[in-house]
């Protein structure tokens, strides 16, 4: 984008074609940061995009399932995203005037119900060749190695349903250890990213816990409910390989690992990331 963000009058489309969104979804770096940018457009802002925003989306979409079906990655993440567009355009009916017509809303009913069968078929597809397939599974590997696999989640909800697969998987993540550095991480100071001092992180984290319940016993604390309880209080933390960035000179926006020749030349560029919210308030 060669203007500044406040004076632009580019369409969302435009904006998304200017920064290659579809085309970046086959990078694994950003596919998680478009899809959460996706998400919010479909759930929050459908009524006040065009037509033509609508049809970026679902080419969006659409390239990000072509990628699942190449890769087998992010099934989940896409049966949800599918499934909660499928249902904003279903909500719709039967008010149509942010959907065009009523022809089209069926067709992007039907548009949306043939994606999730095609999610659907991918997930029997991937089942059956995990059946058919005597390599090592996770539950083949030693003790250790799984709770360093488990470790490496950043979601509990992960963690449970990994747990679910057998009783040695289901002891592995009910370790108070694994769901307190889960909190941490989410919820602890942000200075832990430039701190090494443990010991401070967890007190300060230890008074969040506090604050929250008066009650609690501090010698025995169960890390696991307290992951639950702070997630639904103040959301997970939004880590992405690789985002949108924003030039706080001339106010371009551009991808991270992309060089960007800022026009003021004489200065020295500094660029700020821009979240997917952030984002999806600038352009809408």
């Amino acid at each position: 984008l060669s203007s500044p963000l406040t004076n632009f009058n580019s369409s969302l489309s435009d904006i998304f074609n200017a920064l290659g969104i579809a085309n970046s979804v086959s990078n694994i770096r950003r596919f998680n940061y478009i899809a959460k940018v996706v998400e919010i457009l479909f759930k929050e802002k459908l009524s006040e995009l065009s037509g033509n925003a609508q049809r970026s989306l679902f080419q969006i979409i659409d390239r990000m399932i072509d990628i699942v079906l190449k890769t087998g990655d992010n099934i989940s993440l896409m049966q949800r995203l599918v499934t909660q567009f499928h249902n904003s355009i279903h909500s719709a009916y039967p008010f149509y005037y942010y959907i065009g017509s009523a022809a089209l809303w069926r067709q992007h009913i039907d548009m949306l119900t043939r994606m999730k069968e095609t999610i659907k078929q991918i997930q029997l597809n991937i089942i059956k060749q995990t059946e058919d397939n005597s390599k090592l599974t996770l539950n083949c590997l030693p003790i250790e190695m799984q709770r360093e696999i488990i470790r490496k989640l950043d979601n509990g909800t992960d963690i449970i349903n990994i747990g679910m697969i057998n009783s040695n998987l289901y002891r592995v993540t009910q370790e108070l250890l694994i769901w307190k550095q889960l909190c941490i991480y989410h919820f602890g100071d942000e200075t832990q990213n430039n701190n090494n001092d443990n010991s401070l992180i967890e007190e300060k984290f230890l008074d969040l816990i506090k604050r929250q319940q008066k009650d609690i016993d501090m010698d025995n604390i169960d890390w696991k409910n307290v992951y639950f309880k702070l997630k639904k209080r103040y959301n997970l933390r939004e880590v992405y390989a690789e985002m949108i960035h924003q030039c706080q000179l001339c106010k371009n926006l551009f991808w991270q690992d992309f060089h960007h020749s800022c026009p003021y030349e004489t200065l020295t560029p500094l660029s700020k990331p821009v979240t997917p919210r952030k984002l999806v308030n600038m352009l809408i």
